[in-house]
């Protein structure tokens, strides 16, 4: 993630002849998707801990410092939670919130939720994100597959 980091922000491109970055013409954010989860790692099994909090992996010893170190290089942070990997099946209100708890914890800057993950209900993650105080980029992808209710994973005309 480090490398990809810095290959986003490395000067080693020409435009204008001027030497700039991917970040420099608008490629300025950093997103962690599939294969931070530590599945099987939480509560029965699930990737969320007791108190509803994202269990994260070995292979991510220090997420917090991953993103310290995007923000340092002037980049977006973005986490992938809710999605495909460990199959949760059932949607759970401390999990939004601890979702939503470890996303500013961590201090990430948008949060990509997918329609595959028990987490679908996309008005109750918006409302626990604007409790935050903080402005989070929601990246949505529910697939085009939506219903009338929250849980289709597809915005309400409340959702902000």
């Amino acid at each position: 993630m480090e490398a990809s980091i810095d290959a986003l922000v490395a000067k080693n491109w020409t435009v204008d002849g001027q030497t700039v970055s991917l970040a420099d013409v608008g490629y300025a954010a950093a997103g962690i998707d599939e294969g931070w989860e530590g599945c099987g790692k939480g509560v029965n099994g699930t990737q969320h801990d007791a108190q509803g909090n994202p269990v994260i992996n070995q292979k991510f010893p220090d997420m917090a410092g991953l993103v310290k170190y995007g923000h340092d290089k002037g980049l977006k942070m973005g986490w992938y939670e809710n999605g495909c990997a460990c199959g949760e099946r059932k949607a759970v209100l401390e999990n939004y919130e601890g979702d939503v708890r470890q996303l500013h914890a961590l201090d990430f800057d948008g949060v990509k939720l997918d329609g595959c993950g028990a987490q679908r209900n996309m008005t109750l993650y918006a409302a626990l994100m604007n409790a935050t105080g903080k402005a989070y980029l929601i990246e949505n992808c529910h697939w085009g597959k939506c219903s009338a209710g929250d849980d289709s994973s597809c915005p309400t005309a409340d959702w902000w």
